[in-house]
C-alpha cells in the first residue's frame, strides 16, 4: 500500500511519540541516576518540541492552501474532512478555529464557513409609519411579525409610488390587529386578502396598504421583536411573490435577491431552514447555486420548477 505525503508524516509522529511513551514508562526515578533522569526529561521535552513545531508546521501549510483548494463557497467541515482525509478532524478544527480567529474565515451559519470578508452587515432601516404601526400592535399586546419588503427596501432598485406593508399576525389576532391599525394609525388595512383583492384596493385608493395576514406559530420565528431578520424576510417575500399572493414583480425580487446574496452577510443555515418550513427549499438552492452560492452537502433533486425558472432567468 502507497502512503502519501501526509499518511507518512502521520507514520512517523505516531511512532515517535511511541518512542516517547516506551522512554517514559522505563523511568524509575528510585532506582537511577537523578541527572540521567534530568537528561532524559530534557530530551524528551526537545523531541515534543520537534514534534509540536511539525504538527503547526502542518496547521500552517493547511492554512495557508486552504482557500485555493476549497472550490465551493461557502464550505462545512465534511467538505474540509474530505479534502484532508489522512488529517485527524480534531486538527483541522483547530485550523479553522484560528483563521477565524486570525479573521481570515468566517461563519455563515452552523458549520458553514467563507473566506469572502467583504460582506456587509444586513441593512435593516424600518420607515416612521412602520415604526408607529410597531408601536401601535406593542401597546395592544399583539403577537406579530414585520416582514417582507419594509425590511428588505434598502436592497430595491425603485422604490415603487405605492407599498405593500407586510404584517403576520398570530391566528384569531387579524381583526383586532386590523381595527386598531386603522384606528389609531389611520392607515387601509385589509386582512388575509388575495392578490385580486389587494389590486382592487390599489385601484380605489391611492395610498400604501397594510397587508395582514394570520398564521401559525411556526411563520412567526425569527424576528427580533417584531422585525423579521433578512433571512425571514427573503423567504416571505420570495413566497408571497411567486405564489401570487401580492401584486410584485419578479425582476424587483430577483434584484432585490441580487442585491442581497453578492455583497451581504447571510445566515445561510437560518434561510434554508425558512425556506424548508415555506416549502421553498429546493427553488431557493437552485437560485443561490445560480448566483454561484453553492450549499454543500445539499441532497436535494435538481428538478425544474416554474416559479425558481422564471427568478432564474432573469438572473442570467
Amino acid at each position: 500500500m502507497k502512503f502519501n505525503l501526509c499518511q507518512k508524516v502521520n507514520a512517523l509522529l505516531s511512532k515517535e511519540l511511541a518512542h516517547i511513551k516506551e522512554q517514559l514508562k522505563n523511568v524509575k526515578v528510585d532506582d537511577s541516576d537523578p541527572q540521567l533522569v534530568v537528561s532524559l526529561v530534557k530530551d524528551i521535552k526537545k523531541e515534543l518540541s520537534k514534534l509540536d513545531d511539525q504538527i503547526k508546521g502542518r496547521e500552517n501549510k493547511i492554512e495557508f492552501e486552504l482557500a485555493r483548494k476549497i472550490k465551493i463557497d461557502p464550505f462545512n467541515r465534511e467538505d474540509l474532512f474530505e479534502l484532508y482525509s489522512t488529517i485527524s478532524k480534531e486538527e483541522l478544527i483547530r485550523v479553522l478555529n484560528k483563521l477565524i480567529r486570525k479573521g481570515k474565515l468566517f461563519t455563515v451559519g452552523r458549520d458553514l464557513y467563507t473566506f469572502q470578508s467583504n460582506r456587509k452587515e444586513p441593512i435593516i432601516h424600518l420607515s416612521n409609519d412602520i415604526e408607529k404601526i410597531k408601536r401601535i400592535l406593542d401597546e395592544n399586546g399583539m403577537i406579530y411579525t414585520i416582514t417582507g419588503f419594509d425590511i428588505l427596501k434598502e436592497y430595491v432598485n425603485l422604490i415603487p409610488k405605492r407599498m405593500i406593508h407586510l404584517i403576520y399576525v398570530a391566528k384569531g389576532s387579524g381583526e383586532h390587529a386590523k381595527e386598531v391599525i386603522g384606528k389609531k394609525a389611520n392607515r387601509i388595512c385589509i386582512l388575509n386578502p388575495s392578490k385580486t383583492d389587494i389590486r382592487n384596493m390599489f385601484d380605489h385608493y391611492n395610498e400604501d396598504i397594510v397587508l395582514l395576514r394570520e398564521v401559525g406559530e411556526s411563520s412567526m420565528e425569527y424576528h427580533n421583536q417584531g422585525v423579521a431578520s433578512l433571512e425571514k424576510a427573503i423567504i416571505d417575500l420570495y413566497f408571497e411573490t411567486t405564489r401570487k399572493r401580492i401584486p410584485f414583480s419578479n425582476s424587483e425580487l430577483t434584484n432585490i435577491l441580487k442585491n442581497i446574496f453578492t455583497g451581504t452577510k447571510i445566515e445561510y443555515t437560518r434561510l434554508l431552514r425558512i425556506a424548508g418550513r415555506r416549502n421553498v427549499l429546493a427553488e431557493i438552492v437552485r437560485i443561490l447555486g445560480e448566483l454561484g452560492i453553492k450549499i454543500p452537502n445539499r441532497e436535494l433533486e435538481d428538478v425544474a420548477n416554474e416559479n425558481a425558472d422564471k427568478i432564474i432567468r432573469m438572473l442570467r
